[in-house]
């Protein structure tokens, strides 16, 4: 019989750990063998009690998620960390896969994705649901845009006519339309009201 999960929590709310412990009492294969309350004690008692998963909060008292995901793997390069956030655009998600999460879960989610995410990520496994892997793949698109168009994007999403675009960024309105046209092209939309969708699910409106 395989030794069970052992399993560190990581969250500033003590309901929300309660939570958390709530939802794995009935796996007999998880064992929680620490709970922490900010990004401090979450670096120390990994580096104390070396976890086999570490469920985290993405946003702690004293440090964000990612940065703790990267001083925790600075000392242990083979920490699995699971990010688990109210945010939910590609661009938190790509941050906290960059920076070595194995994983990533939406608070909204239910009970059984967090426990697939953790067995998944103990067995040496990524972990995204396929929403959450859908954004992550239309944010590669951004990689594609340049930073005036991302800035245009921004001004169509907030509800700017292209005259009002050209005064705002000192530009024809001929050349915004050229930019419209470019990043439509990129993003594979064909009207202003997709774009400001797109960018909102790209996060580049947060």
């Amino acid at each position: 019989m395989n030794p069970p999960i052992r399993l560190l929590i990581v969250d500033d709310h003590v309901m929300i750990r309660l939570g958390f412990a709530a939802l794995v009492a009935d796996q007999s294969d998880i064992q929680i063998v620490g709970e922490a309350r900010n990004g401090e004690e979450a670096i120390e008692m990994h580096e104390r009690l070396r976890p086999d998963v570490t469920l985290m909060d993405g946003m702690l008292p004293d440090m964000h998620g990612v940065e703790v995901i990267g001083r925790i793997l600075a000392r242990d390069a083979d920490a699995r960390i699971i990010l688990v956030s109210i945010n939910e655009s590609a661009e938190d998600i790509h941050r906290a896969m960059e920076a070595g999460a194995r994983g990533y879960v939406a608070k909204s989610q239910n009970k059984e994705w967090i426990t697939s995410a953790i067995h998944a990520v103990a067995n040496g496994e990524c972990f995204l649901s396929p929403e959450l892997a859908r954004r992550l793949s239309v944010r590669a698109a951004t990689k594609s845009l340049s930073q005036r168009e991302i800035d245009v994007l921004r001004l169509i999403a907030n509800g700017l006519l292209n005259k009002q675009i050209a005064a705002e960024l000192a530009l024809s309105e001929n050349t915004v339309k050229t930019h419209i046209a470019r990043i439509m092209g990129k993003l594979e939309v064909h009207d202003r009201t997709s774009l400001a969708m797109k960018a909102m699910t790209l996060g580049l409106l947060r």
